[in-house]
């Protein structure tokens, strides 16, 4: 599906069995009109189907590879600063997946190398690019239900005891449930208030490995407006997002943080409830070839590093409240 007009950006991936790799950005690269897959590894096992015959060995041998524009990074949290830097120095730009480390300082640093090197460093939320999603704050932003003054975040679900070696309960790899769906959470948030409350109160659920199986927070602001957030690895799964204005309600559940979803509702002082439809679309694809364009110089990236900056220290400041 690549656009014959433009050469298409060739992607490289390091960490290739990642689950949110495998099922999610690799095929919406393959399905691009303007990147393509040209060199994969994985060091936990053989690159798996379709992608063998891309396997190009080390993770080095991907960011030597002549055809590799940019590096998509799946690997661990903890893992993200390294590769990111490697990268860099390799004349790389960067998809790196949310968040883009576990701590400022090392998000910072990885700013400032993909500065020093020119090259682009590009978290890989994808949420942004769903069109349910934008559909909602659109509709926020328009004054459909007033003047929104509460917002209620979640995203939980379980990691049974056969993950016990999931990296998400590892404090070195940057694991817990606040790092791993938090920009979830806090993403309406951010985008319609910034990142910067006046107030946090946080409770987690701490365990012994050093990560939080659950954090929740209430962010307050000074004008009355406040947000309260879940994030859970053992809770029923759930992705919901209600914003509650002075003229009503908007809901959005069924997959509100990772897509596909075709209708939110607006819920009027009245109690009726009106169900928006939105054509449904795949968010990572719409990453891919956002990220894709920036590369050629096509378009901005739509969300520069001060604001993934500016949510990693408000991540940072709700882990600090738990405490």
């Amino acid at each position: 599906m690549n656009d014959a007009t433009e050469p298409a950006v060739g992607i490289g991936v390091i960490g290739a069995r990642s689950t949110v790799a495998t099922v999610a950005v690799m095929p919406a690269i393959d399905r691009s009109s303007n990147a393509a897959l040209v060199a994969v590894s994985s060091l936990g096992g053989p690159v798996p189907e379709p992608w063998t015959h891309l396997g190009a060995g080390t993770y080095d041998d991907v960011l030597n590879h002549p055809d590799v524009d940019a590096i998509y990074i799946p690997l661990p949290n903890g893992m993200h600063r390294d590769w990111t830097e490697r990268a860099a120095a390799a004349g790389k730009h960067v998809l790196c997946e949310k968040p883009l480390a576990p701590t400022v300082d090392d998000a910072s640093a990885m700013v400032a190398a993909c500065e020093a090197a020119g090259v682009l460093l590009a978290e890989a939320w994808m949420t942004p690019f769903d069109p349910l999603w934008q559909a909602a704050l659109a509709a926020v932003a328009a004054g459909e239900i007033g003047t929104p003054f509460d917002i209620d975040s979640s995203f939980t679900f379980t990691i049974g005891p056969d993950a016990a070696a999931n990296y998400r309960w590892s404090a070195e790899q940057g694991g817990g449930a606040l790092l791993d769906v938090g920009i979830y959470c806090l993403g309406p948030v951010a985008t319609l208030w910034g990142s910067q409350p006046d107030a946090i109160d946080a409770t987690a659920l701490w365990e012994t490995s050093g990560v939080d199986a659950r954090t929740e927070a209430t962010l307050e602001w000074v004008d009355g407006r406040q947000a309260r957030i879940r994030c859970s690895f053992v809770d029923a799964e759930e992705q919901r997002i209600e914003i509650v204005g002075t003229e009503g309600a908007i809901v959005v559940g069924n997959d509100a943080h990772t897509g596909g979803g075709d209708s939110f509702d607006i819920i009027r002082p009245d109690g009726r409830v009106d169900r928006t439809q939105v054509a449904p679309g795949n968010p990572y694809l719409g990453m891919v070839e956002a990220f894709a364009a920036t590369v050629r110089d096509e378009q901005p990236w739509p969300r520069p590093t001060t604001d993934s900056m500016e949510l990693m220290t408000l991540v940072d400041h709700i882990r600090q409240a738990t405490q």
